[in-house]
């Protein structure tokens, strides 16, 4: 017997407004206090969307998608500093 997926969905959420944060008290941190960050229910409708809609991958939001391509063109030293940052 095989098992064939019909339908697989990568959904590439970034920082998500989920509750998590006050519970590991990060509220604070660079990552979170310096950006607007998309609530799981948006999140959840995005990938659902993308999931109805036959994607493989989903990037929700302009500057998670702006990030996750530029790290394809920018040096290594620029990328790691970027990641540290956060």
């Amino acid at each position: 017997m095989s098992l064939w997926l019909k339908n697989l969905l990568l959904n590439c959420l970034g920082a998500t407004a989920s509750g998590f944060q006050q519970r590991a008290a990060i509220e604070e941190s660079k990552l979170i206090a310096s950006q607007k960050i998309m609530d799981a229910e948006t999140v959840a409708k995005i990938g659902y969307r993308g999931l109805m809609s036959n994607k493989t991958v989903v990037i929700p939001g302009v500057k998670n998608k702006l990030f996750a391509e530029a790290v394809r063109f920018a040096p290594r030293k620029i990328v790691r500093s970027m990641n540290n940052k956060q």
